[in-house]
């Protein structure tokens, strides 16, 4: 499934289940859409995964409706893209994190 398949808004219990995992060029362009159209106090911080692409949880998407913490950001992104975010269960891009380093 792709975020293009997914109906907004979402409800917080589907979000919690699930991650947007993506690739690292939508990464810089969201990052690059909330520093111009968003809210400096609520960004949006994607995680990298051990396969190169990126993850944020997807109760995000809580917040992506009018009034939403980042739907300044949000609004702004190019929607046909939307089919190159892959949804997921979270457990499965938890699977993919990195191994935190080993304390001395």
């Amino acid at each position: 499934m792709t975020l293009s398949d997914t109906t907004l808004p979402v409800t917080y219990e589907w979000g919690i289940a699930h991650a947007l995992v993506f690739a690292d060029d939508l990464a810089v362009r969201l990052a690059e859409v909330q520093a111009e159209h968003g809210d400096p106090r609520h960004v949006p911080s994607p995680r990298l995964l051990t396969d190169g692409r990126y993850m944020l949880t997807a109760d995000i998407l809580t917040e992506c409706v009018p009034g939403g913490l980042i739907y300044g950001g949000f609004s702004h992104l190019d929607a046909s893209r939307f089919d190159e975010i892959e949804v997921m269960p979270i457990a499965d891009a938890i699977a993919l994190l990195p191994e935190p380093d080993p304390q001395p």
